[in-house]
């Protein structure tokens, strides 16, 4: 059955009562959203940037130190002598610094998050309108964006429960299952990667991209739901890819 919620039919919704209503009436909130679209994506864009921020701040001396012990393993591996490593740490100190590697974070992981959501909602645009859709971009993107909330609340808690407890990093999902406690090959390891995408967030992420891409191109959920499973698919092979990758070239090295 074609989803049939009219955008134009909605009432104005605050970006506030969004934020809340999403949680129990997300078809009703995208199509209110989607009715009156004006600028309404900022209020999450400008939420998921700042809470990453906060997040790469918080977590910046535990991921220096982090950056620290997976360098001093590394060239411990590659039977440096001791001269040789502390010719290296003497190099690497400015790049693994607190203050380096805070406003890297904070730059990449600022840009990183936009270029991603303008992938994912070209992805879904052009997919959209080769199956028949016409959304507009711009109601993608809102969807996109509105979509992340979730990803963005499991930032926060994991950012609250590292500045509480100091424990870091902190695995999603199943993940933890399978990490070793070595950072270095849990970075490398395609398994903790898979399992890190078994998570009640991200679940909620991809039921909400569902949901408001149903809306905006006004066809089915389960129309909706094929197009959102390329973009899971996607998303879980190239983690599990890059890591292998990353495993690949540290058993080269």
């Amino acid at each position: 059955m074609s989803n049939m919620v009219a955008a134009d039919e909605s009432a104005s919704i605050s970006v506030w009562r969004a934020s809340l209503s999403i949680i129990d009436k997300p078809q009703a909130t995208f199509a209110s959203l989607l009715a009156f679209p004006r600028l309404k994506w900022l209020f999450p864009a400008s939420l998921s940037v700042v809470i990453l921020l906060v997040s790469v701040w918080v977590t910046v001396p535990y991921s220096s130190e982090l950056a620290q012990e997976v360098a001093e393993r590394q060239w411990q591996s590659m039977g440096l002598t001791p001269e040789q490593i502390n010719e290296f740490r003497d190099q690497a100190e400015q790049f693994i610094s607190p203050l380096f590697i805070g406003l890297q974070g904070s730059i990449i992981g600022a840009i990183g998050i936009v270029v991603v959501w303008l992938i994912m909602a070209t992805l879904f645009y052009f997919v959209s309108i080769i199956t028949g859709a016409e959304p507009t971009f711009g109601g993608v993107f809102l969807v996109v964006t509105w979509s992340y909330l979730p990803l963005t609340l499991r930032s926060l808690i994991q950012t609250i429960y590292i500045a509480v407890t100091g424990s870091f990093p902190v695995y999603p999902g199943l993940a933890a299952l399978q990490v070793s406690g070595d950072p270095l090959k849990d970075g490398s390891n395609p398994l903790v990667a898979l399992l890190g995408f078994i998570d009640p967030f991200w679940i909620w992420h991809i039921v909400l991209l569902v949901i408001g891409l149903a809306v905006a191109a006004r066809f089915s959920n389960l129309k909706a739901f094929m197009i959102v499973l390329i973009y899971g698919i996607l998303s879980i092979g190239l983690s599990a890819g890059l890591t292998q990758l990353g495993q690949l070239f540290g058993a080269a090295g």
